[in-house]
């Protein structure tokens, strides 16, 4: 084990968590004006420490938590008038982006050389909907009010090279995603994948102008000028230059993919990108990517291997849903609700950063939902010992949690990962990097992005 890393880890997860840290910002929020029992750091703790460390079923068990981990016997009345505090969500909120902004690294990458290693980001942008007490509707109206009268969507903005997001904003559900879409001008020299549903062709021509990439299922309505169009064995495809692709979809192969060269005009300018047609034997229908990558650098496969990626921040959406407590209580309060969805995010963004100190520390490949699923059986002693700040007590606790998720979260089949998973398109943990070797084996400590 790396020592060295190690206690740089130590000390990063502790600071996220600081006694005085989060009594001022629970101060400056007026969450606690005066520092009784329930302090903002004791509440901020439990609570979070509940969230990651087992099933949280009612506001009534993180009650009994903090009485637990405190060793006191607040009043459930208490513990709920902190938690329905307007503050309150905003204290969570406020740790969560600290937590973001402290914990979060660069753990992936790919060889210099590497097609994909031009960007310095793989940016990822989707939502994920959430269902809350239907007394809420007034004010989360859910998409579908026959079935969830009131919704909220988690827009979520994901860097692949950090595996973790960088931007978390919580809306209505009946919000547009489009509203939420990184600025163009935040997307130079980045690669942006998003689902058909981010498909804007004024926006992808923004973020061309301003120096970005990206690869975007694209929707089966769409009907641009064919300019030329080529099978994936390299023969071109006849009758297609020159004509609307609607007009000559049937042309297109169904035994393998094929590749055009469209134009749009948008504001009297055109706009030329490429399509990337697939025939999809189980909807019986043509799927489509665009992308603004130069053929050369970047052929057919590796943008259909580079669009997959997107696949992460799905992963992402069911490691919290799944094993962070992000679900719906059973809670008439607009403030309470928000409060525990945020401290679930705090919760899943620290369970996270561990399996990524645990990988880099130990060198050993590891997969972030079993480290999410382990937690319960180690971290609980971690949140105790953080009762005491940095000390021995926590040093101790915090090398146990990663000698044991070394341990017990290692991927499964790292062959078959390269054969479908994430590494087939050659993306690396950080220490399998030649760089990274290099440095390393020179005696230089590496920058962490």
């Amino acid at each position: 084990m790396d020592q060295q890393h190690l206690t740089i880890m130590a000390t990063k997860f502790q600071s996220a968590l600081d006694r005085t840290t989060l009594n001022e910002r629970g101060q400056h929020l007026e969450f606690a004006k005066r520092q009784r029992q329930l302090t903002p750091f004791r509440f901020g703790l439990s609570v979070i420490a509940s969230m990651a460390t087992q099933q949280v079923p009612s506001i009534a068990s993180l009650h009994r938590d903090f009485n637990a981990l405190w060793d006191m016997e607040s009043t459930y009345k208490a513990f709920y008038q902190q938690l329905a505090k307007a503050s309150c969500a905003e204290f969570f909120r406020l740790s969560l982006c600290d937590v973001m902004g402290k914990l979060t690294r660069k753990v992936l990458g790919f060889e210099t050389g590497h097609a994909l290693s031009d960007f310095k980001r793989l940016v990822i942008q989707d939502g994920s909907s959430l269902a809350l007490h239907n007394a809420l509707a007034d004010r989360f109206p859910g998409r579908f009010r026959a079935v969830k009268p009131a919704a909220v969507e988690l827009h979520c903005t994901m860097d692949v090279l950090q595996d973790a997001p960088f931007t978390i904003v919580l809306s209505p559900d009946t919000d547009s995603e489009h509203d939420y879409r990184p600025a163009p001008e935040t997307l130079k020299g980045d690669l942006f994948l998003a689902d058909r549903g981010y498909l804007d062709l004024a926006y992808l021509r923004d973020i061309d102008r301003h120096g970005g990439f990206f690869i975007v299922r694209a929707k089966a309505g769409l009907n641009p000028r064919v300019l030329d169009a080529f099978r994936e064995d390299g023969r071109r495809i006849k009758s297609c230059q020159g004509r609307e692709l609607k007009a000559i979809i049937s042309k297109f192969p169904k035994q393998q993919r094929a590749e055009c060269q469209v134009e749009w005009t948008k504001d009297h300018d055109p706009f030329t990108l490429r399509l990337i047609v697939r025939w999809n034997p189980q909807t019986q229908a043509f799927d489509y990517l665009l992308t603004n990558l130069e053929s050369s650098r970047y052929p057919l496969t590796t943008v259909c291997l580079g669009h997959k990626l997107r696949w992460q921040v799905e992963l992402l959406f069911k490691e919290w849903k799944s094993h962070a407590n992000l679900h719906a209580f059973d809670t008439e309060k607009e403030t309470i609700a928000e409060a525990l969805i945020w401290a679930s995010l705090v919760a899943a963004t620290l369970k996270r950063f561990l399996a990524h100190a645990a990988e880099h520390g130990l060198e050993v490949v590891l997969s972030t939902r079993k480290a999410a699923m382990s937690p319960a059986y180690v971290l609980p002693e971690l949140f105790r010992s953080l009762r005491q700040g940095d000390g021995p007590w926590y040093r101790r606790a915090f090398k146990a949690m990663i000698r044991y998720l070394g341990g017990n979260a290692k991927r499964a089949h790292p062959k078959r990962d390269a054969r479908t998973g994430r590494a087939q398109l050659g993306l690396k943990p950080v220490f399998e990097l030649s760089d990274h070797k290099a440095l390393r084996n020179s005696n230089e400590e590496p920058v962490a992005a």
